[in-house]
């Protein structure tokens, strides 16, 4: 991907969950709180050295007063908030009075809407400083923040789901040596099927036993998206199938194929590969899997 596409994907995935949050505040407001401020803490994070992190202070104490983030090392405290309009601040910096807490720099974050208001002792800060962070982000930081968003927002709990985000998940599973490298290529077989099994278990089910990835189950999909899934699970299951069938005929945990075999594995990689591709086209997916030479 190229570094516009990278930041693309990230604007999309913080635009999706900023419109669920507005849609759904009044119903999920306390569970979404609690994992926004995890986003919002691992997405700074990106940016600091190991020594310099922010802590979420309501993992060591419940409903802590008026922040939600500190920064020792940085002296600074941050408040996430859905909607840090005047009278949001106002009460913040009240409470934090209150208790007679002291950093250099308190911030608080409206992810849906902030005040353009300057007050004295604060900054408030709106989704748009979160997009200004990744726009400055380099590679390798902007890969980082979009596994955050993807594995750290709580997909399988929002619906409904959108099926570029969830195909989006799906797509980066597919898109491994497993099904990239064909078998003059591939090296551990039996780490080959492990890949697969994985690339049919998120197609089905929306999810990966022990991971934390979350799309949504082949049957939520629009008709003609989960077609297409459908299509491609079966090929996975095929290869899968192939090497099963060689280990049984063995006897043996060991896959050895012969030419035909391989010859019929590598033309089901290929029609995954050519099928992936095609659907990512269909939803303006920037994305691209590109198989090994035979």
């Amino acid at each position: 991907m190229t570094e516009k596409q990278k930041l693309d994907e990230i604007i999309s995935l913080m635009t999706f969950l900023q419109n669920y949050i507005q849609n759904n505040v009044k119903q999920s407001f306390t569970d979404l709180t609690f994992n926004l401020e995890t986003v919002i803490k691992d997405f700074f994070n990106v940016f600091e050295k190991d020594s310099e992190k922010y802590e979420n202070l309501n993992n060591l104490r419940h409903n802590y007063p008026a922040i939600d983030l500190v920064n020792t090392a940085k002296d600074t405290a941050i408040q996430v908030t859905t909607n840090a309009d005047l009278r949001k601040v106002r009460k913040t910096l009240i409470t934090y009075q209150k208790h007679k807490i002291s950093y250099s720099s308190l911030i608080v974050i409206g992810f849906i809407k902030a005040t353009k208001k300057s007050l004295p002792n604060v900054t408030v800060y709106s989704n748009d400083y979160l997009i200004e962070l990744a726009k400055h982000a380099n590679s390798s930081q902007k890969d980082e923040l979009s596994e955050i968003l993807k594995n750290q927002i709580p997909w399988n709990s929002l619906t409904p789901l959108d099926d570029k985000l969830c195909f989006d998940i799906v797509f980066d599973v597919i898109n491994r040596s497993a099904i990239r490298d064909y078998t003059i290529c591939e090296g551990d077989f039996n780490k080959m099927v492990d890949g697969l099994s994985e690339i049919k278990e998120i197609i089905t089910t929306g999810k990966i036993k022990g991971k934390a990835i979350r799309a949504k189950a082949l049957v939520e999909y629009t008709s003609n998206i989960k077609n297409q899934l459908s299509e491609i699970e079966f090929y996975v299951a095929n290869i899968i199938q192939i090497c099963n069938s060689n280990k049984n005929q063995r006897m043996t945990h060991f896959l050895c194929l012969t030419r035909q075999e391989t010859d019929e594995i590598d033309n089901l990689k290929e029609k995954i590969i050519n099928k992936t591709n095609i659907l990512a086209k269909q939803l303006h997916l920037n994305k691209q899997i590109i198989g090994s030479k035979r």
